[in-house]
């Protein structure tokens, strides 16, 4: 353990200095704008406007949540930029915690952004798809348990695009409080997470690949279906990679974790090393239809929390405009297939 937090801790260094190095390169950035979406108000962007709600409906579960009916999402985005400082504000009236987003980005250098404020931090590509583009219901498992989702804190992110090259590389380092959404550090100590991620072509298509990794010391830290209320040590580390061509898609992530308990108010629980996964394949049957099929294991390494298991989701989407997306789910246990449920969403976005 000891180890493997001195080379986490020296490859973030290391990435830290590189980015601040290739920062007075005169490279053009090649980031989008966080206000760049939604619908531009008055002149210039210094104010657009996003919007996303998700209608869902479901049957045939067996536990959890009974059958029904309900908003999923009914999120507002307020964003833009005015003299290369951008901005966001998401809420999500049908969550329990509405404010999702609350940060501004502004340029260092050409190829170097500093955000500040509340967001996700930069660990794994599914959890940075934002969710009108996710190609399931819900994002996997692993990820829901140990991606540490959105935070508040600091990221410094860089283009270490080589001049004249198809590939494109970036690397992003951040520093959060270790507790998710607006709940207050929970100790004297951060959580901190680095990210590299290339795109490069590769025969028909393009390659996406990306590894993270994050370390922390918590006091009151929550990692959902794994631990509610963690104290210790925790070391992170994700892999991801996509490729797509043509009509084709895979995609995949590996996620793992090292818990060591500080104090732990349950003496009988004692390291845990969760680990998660998902593998996709998908392909485009006609314009605005895509078929999809996804592998999803998680084992929490808690028995008392939850049993490993793999889960099988069938996936149906179609893309009736530019606003507005049919999407279908059928997911169920790998060992059990007859024992699945069924989601169905209705979704706007813009």
């Amino acid at each position: 353990m000891t180890t493997l937090v001195a080379v986490l801790r020296r490859a973030l260094l290391g990435l830290a200095g590189l980015l601040i190095g290739l920062s007075t390169m005169a490279r053009p950035a090649a980031g989008q704008s966080p206000g760049g979406t939604g619908v531009t108000v008055g002149a210039g962007d210094a104010l657009r406007v996003g919007g996303l709600v998700q209608a869902d409906a479901v049957l045939g579960r067996e536990t959890g949540p009974s059958d029904g009916f309900r908003a999923r999402s009914a999120r507002l985005r307020l964003g833009g930029q005015a003299e290369g400082v951008s901005y966001v504000v998401q809420t999500d009236f049908a969550s329990s915690s509405p404010l999702l987003d609350a940060f501004v980005q502004l340029p260092l250098a050409d190829r170097l952004r500093l955000r500040g404020g509340l967001f996700k931090t930069p660990y794994s590509a599914e959890l940075l798809t934002p969710r009108p583009r996710i190609r399931f219901a819900e994002r996997a498992r692993g990820v829901n348990a140990l991606a540490p989702a959105r935070q508040a804190g600091v990221q410094l992110s860089g283009d270490l695009t080589p001049e004249e090259s198809d590939a494109q590389v970036i690397a992003t380092l951040g520093a959060f409080n270790g507790t998710r959404g607006l709940s207050p550090n929970d100790n004297d100590r951060l959580l901190y997470l680095g990210r590299l991620r290339g795109a490069v072509p590769l025969g028909p298509g393009e390659l996406d690949v990306g590894v993270s990794g994050g370390y922390s010391i918590d006091d009151q830290a929550t990692i959902p279906n794994t631990a509610p209320s963690f104290a210790g040590t925790r070391l992170l580390l994700q892999a991801d990679a996509q490729y797509e061509a043509g009509r084709w898609l895979v995609a995949g992530e590996f996620h793992t974790a090292d818990l060591d308990p500080d104090g732990s108010a349950v003496p009988e629980v004692g390291s845990q090393s969760p680990v998660g996964f998902y593998a996709t394949a998908g392909v485009d049957v006609g314009a605005g239809h895509q078929v999809l099929a996804r592998l999803d294991g998680y084992d929490p390494d808690t028995p008392r929390l939850a049993d490993p298991d793999d889960q099988l989701v069938l996936g149906y989407n179609y893309d009736a405009s530019s606003v507005l997306r049919v999407l279908v789910n059928y997911q169920a246990p790998a060992d059990a297939l007859a024992d699945g449920f069924v989601t169905g969403r209705l979704q706007v976005a813009f």
